[in-house]
């Protein structure tokens, strides 16, 4: 059960990642350069988060977990995940992820 919830954990790093690539590309330059820092920082820990949940659902299930902590961990890493991501929409004025409107538009 801690093994399948791992992978799921890690999938949704990969989302969470991927994600956060696709709104680095919406934001417009001068969004990015109001906050450069933040910016950067959303950028390198999307990064970090896609490659971080390709290894660890690798890890998962080619070896196992390797503590019954590690499912407390990767949630804890989420956590760290989400609040970069909401200090950026408070500081580019937007109240949710630009990819939302994005999907929303072509699917009406």
């Amino acid at each position: 059960m801690f093994e399948q919830f791992s992978l799921v954990l890690s999938a949704l790093y990969v989302v969470q990642g991927v994600l956060g690539l696709a709104e680095q590309r919406i934001y417009t330059t001068a969004q990015r350069a109001s906050e450069p820092l933040l910016s950067r920082l959303h950028l390198v820990s999307s990064i970090a988060f896609t490659v971080c949940g390709i290894a660890s659902a690798s890890w998962v299930h080619w070896n196992g977990i390797p503590t019954t902590w590690y499912p407390t961990i990767l949630a804890c890493g989420m956590l760290v995940s989400i609040l970069v991501q909401g200090r950026m929409y408070r500081a580019m004025g937007v109240s949710h992820s630009p990819v939302i409107d994005r999907v929303s538009a072509l699917l009406q």
